[in-house]
């Protein structure tokens, strides 16, 4: 008598039944929800690290306007603000 033909004379509960049916359909979704969350997480990184570099280089070119206004020469500054204090 075989192995097989041994337990096939038990009837298998209807939980044993369920799960050896629905836990090898599950196997294939549960790998293609993770690589999707996987993929849609990594998109969602990059272009998080994309808005923080052009936020980046929006202050950078605000400051280097800053520094180029500042490093104008003396004589330029102080006839604007001459220029305003006439009046006292």
């Amino acid at each position: 008598m075989s192995f097989r033909r041994a337990f096939s004379s038990k009837p298998r509960s209807a939980h044993a039944d369920f799960y050896s049916s629905l836990l090898p359909a599950m196997i294939p979704i549960a790998l293609l929800g993770s690589a999707m969350y996987m993929g849609l997480h990594l998109v969602q990184s990059r272009l998080a690290h994309e808005k923080f570099l052009d936020e980046a280089n929006e202050r950078i070119r605000a400051l280097e306007q800053q520094v180029d206004s500042l490093q104008k020469p003396p004589s330029t500054i102080a006839s604007t603000r001459g220029s305003s204090w006439s009046w006292f």
